[in-house]
């Protein structure tokens, strides 16, 4: 699995849904990574929303926790994999993040 890391330039939100079950898509190679001072617990479900800081309007779309790895005493990089259902907005956040790095 091949992972893109969101860069610093976006803003990056996190909410996790409750009781939701929602299936990662088994199919897509490609997830984001995002470095953030909060850990999350792999297998949580979280409606993330990525967008640009100098600019409104954002991409919402829910994510699965698929790991969390510590890389200092307050960092954190979450690895997140899209849902089955979201694969039109999986190239518009891909465009995002290559367009931004």
């Amino acid at each position: 699995m091949k992972y893109n890391r969101i860069p610093s330039t976006l803003n990056v939100g996190f909410q996790v849904l409750d009781n939701s079950k929602l299936r990662i898509a088994e199919n897509v190679l490609v997830g984001i990574v995002h470095r953030t001072d909060i850990p999350m617990e792999p297998g949580t479900n979280l409606f993330v929303k990525v967008g640009m800081i100098s600019l409104s309007g954002s991409i919402d779309i829910p994510m699965k926790v698929i790991k969390c790895d510590r890389v200092s005493d307050s960092e954190y990089d979450v690895f997140l994999n899209y849902t089955e259902k979201d694969f039109a907005k999986i190239r518009e956040i891909e465009v995002l993040i290559q367009d931004l790095a």
